[in-house]
């Protein structure tokens, strides 16, 4: 049986042109253009079309910095006065508050439109907008019409256990800190359990009678909910996914397939043999070492039917664009 869309609690059931009226009034109208080579401009910017969104811990600043070096008529955001730098690369502007300082702002966040005479195009790389249903319910607001069909969504996927890792290693480790990742994965998948109780087997988008934080951690790797609700929300040929080990084995191949994919020539620039930007999705904490066999035993336990859940879900979905392909993305070592 295929898997079924997640019911969402409390969020407005948006399809593309769905927003309200009032949403829609929220949002002043700006002057939009497409160029005859592709290139979409709103409010006299480059206004991104494509969106790199997750999944988080997963390589997408990597993916990202290779997109703006190698791939012809990329060109990139810039942070405004008083943001951190990674807000050139993700603006962070569909999932935050950042909504309510409207379009504009956001689109400051781009280059001028550039001539009619090449293609050239932005990316929000923002890894948090996959497993954000919000997100998708605020694309409509903020974009002409037309721009919708015309919008590319990519996504970098990684063994889920071996993302949650990355996840501790970042921002729990890292912040206010069980630093025993055995004890934290124990407490955590127990957490899960009295959520499942309370809510049933569903973890995503995280009850909000749950433990949230700690919830959400591991729901952001049930990768198959996430889709499964974008793919309801547009068409799934508008998704390019591809993998973290697919991407590091292969960037050459991932590369100009993603070039292809967004509009752009697949005649890289430069050398994208050697990813420069590999270290960012390692461990942060070297001296942590590898996750133990306990650890992975539980996890790779608790992930594998929605591992599989996965694999069923692109083997019946034909139309996005799987790089280097379904099996290339290597789901099936996931599941095992």
């Amino acid at each position: 049986m295929a898997p079924s869309e997640p019911q969402l609690k409390g969020t407005a059931d948006a399809v593309i042109g769905g927003a309200s009226n009032s949403s829609r009034r929220s949002l002043s109208p700006l002057h939009h253009e497409f160029h005859p080579h592709g290139t979409f401009c709103m409010g006299g910017k480059l206004a991104p079309l494509v969106l790199l969104m997750g999944c988080q811990r997963c390589g997408s600043s990597s993916l990202y910095e290779a997109l703006m070096a190698h791939v012809r008529g990329a060109r990139q955001g810039h942070p405004l006065s008083g943001e951190p730098d990674y807000y050139g690369r993700e603006q962070h502007f569909y999932a935050t508050d950042s909504w309510s300082k409207g379009v504009n702002h956001y689109l400051d966040h781009f280059p001028p439109c550039p001539d009619h005479k090449t293609f050239n195009f932005v990316i929000d790389a923002t890894p948090a907008y996959m497993r954000k249903p919000l997100v998708a319910e605020r694309i409509p607001q903020a974009l002409p019409s037309a721009a919708l069909p015309k919008l590319k969504f990519m996504l970098i996927l990684r063994d889920p256990a071996t993302r949650l890792y990355a996840y501790w290693d970042t921002f729990v480790l890292a912040g206010t800190g069980v630093n025993n990742f055995d004890a934290w994965v124990g407490s955590l998948l127990a957490k899960v359990a009295q959520c499942q109780k309370k809510n049933g087997d569903q973890l995503w988008p995280p009850p909000s009678d749950c433990d949230t934080d700690t919830v959400e951690g591991v729901a952001a790797g049930l990768y198959a909910y996430q889709l499964i609700y974008w793919f309801h929300r547009f068409e799934a040929k508008q998704f390019f996914l591809t993998s973290l080990s697919a991407y590091e084995a292969q960037p050459q191949v991932i590369l100009k397939d993603a070039a292809r994919f967004i509009g752009a020539d697949a005649d890289l620039v430069g050398n994208a043999h050697t990813l420069s930007g590999a270290k960012q999705v390692e461990l942060l904490h070297a001296a942590q070492g590898t996750m133990s066999d306990w650890a992975r035993h539980e996890l790779g336990k608790f992930y594998h039917p929605h591992n599989a859940q996965l694999l069923h879900l692109f083997n019946n979905q034909p139309k996005a664009t799987y790089s280097p392909s379904i099996k290339g993305l290597g789901i099936q070592s996931w599941t095992s």
